[in-house]
C-alpha cells in the first residue's frame, strides 16, 4: 500500500465490527479511543516489525519517520542525506539513536524488512530477522510515550515545529506489534505463515496489531488481523499541518 507524503495513518481507535462482520464496504463504524498502546512502549517486552520501501524519488522530509510517536521522538527514522535507517527513542533524560548497520540504501529502495525488539532495558534491531545491532539503556523510556496515537508515515503531524513532523512517502506491506515476547522467531513464523494461521499461534492474544495491507475498505481503512480490531485510519486533514 502507498502512504503518500503528508497523508499519514494512525492507530488511534479500536473499531466495533460485530454488526459488519465480513463486510468491509461500509461507511459507518462505532469506534472507541484505543487504550492498548497507551503504555505499550514503556513495557518490558514487545516486537515491532515493518516491511517498507522508500524509493529515491519519493517525496520526503530530510528525516522521515516510517512509524513514530509524538512528543520526544520515538520511531523508525530514515535520514535521506546520510541514507541511514535508525531506531530513535528517549529515556527520561537521554536521547538514543541506534543504526541498522547492515541495511543499505538499496535495501530501503527495494524493500526493507526490520524488527525492533525490546527485552527489558535493551533494544535489539533485526534485518530480515537476523540480528543487526543492539543497545542497552537506563532509567526506562520517557513518559511522553504514554499516548494512544501511533503514526505511520510521520511522527507528529500537527506539531507547530515543521522539522518535527517527519513526513515521508513510502510503500508499506507489513506492520505488526506483538506484546510480552522478545523471541524474534515468533514474528518470523507469523510473517511467513498464512494469515489464517494467526489464530493457531500461541501468541495470538499478544498480537496487538497485524496489518498485511491486503484488506482496505472503501474509506481507506486498513483491516487489522489481530483480535483487537485496531484498524489503521488515514489521519483527518484537520490534524495535518
Amino acid at each position: 500500500m502507498k502512504v503518500k507524503y503528508k497523508e499519514p495513518y494512525w492507530v488511534k481507535f479500536e473499531w466495533e465490527i460485530d454488526e459488519h462482520h465480513d463486510n468491509q464496504y461500509v461507511t459507518e463504524f462505532d469506534k472507541t479511543e484505543n487504550k492498548i498502546f497507551k503504555d505499550l512502549f514503556n513495557k518490558n517486552q514487545y516486537i515491532i516489525t515493518v516491511n517498507f520501501k522508500i524509493k529515491n524519488h519519493y517525496k520526503k522530509d530530510n528525516i522521515s519517520m516510517i512509524f513514530g510517536k509524538p512528543g520526544k521522538n520515538l520511531g523508525l527514522a530514515y535520514n535521506s542525506e546520510t541514507k541511514k535507517l535508525s531506531f530513535e527513542f528517549w529515556s527520561e533524560d537521554k536521547f538514543y539513536q541506534v543504526y541498522f548497520k547492515t541495511l543499505t540504501q538499496k535495501d530501503i529502495e527495494t524493500g526493507a524488512l526490520v524488527s525492533i525488539v525490546r527485552n527489558g532495558n535493551e533494544f535489539i534491531l533485526y534485518n530480515n530477522f537476523e540480528e543487526d545491532n543492539r543497545i542497552t539503556f537506563e532509567d526506562g523510556l520517557s513518559n511522553d510515550y504514554k499516548d494512544s496515537s501511533l503514526f505511520i508515515g510521520c511522527s507528529n503531524p500537527d506539531s507547530d515545529i515543521v522539522d518535527n513532523r517527519y513526513y515521508c512517502e513510502m510503500d508499506i506491506n507489513h506492520f505488526s506489534i506483538i506484546n510480552r515476547i522478545s523471541d524474534v522467531n515468533i514474528i518470523r513464523d507469523l510473517y511467513y505463515g498464512e494469515i489464517h494461521n494467526l489464530l493457531l499461534s500461541k501468541s495470538y492474544d499478544d498480537i496487538l496489531c497485524f496489518y498485511d495491507f491486503k484488506t482496505v475498505n472503501n474509506l481507506g481503512i486498513v483491516y487489522d488481523e489481530s483480535k483487537y480490531t485496531n484498524f489503521l485510519e488515514k489521519v483527518p486533514l484537520e490534524y495535518v499541518k
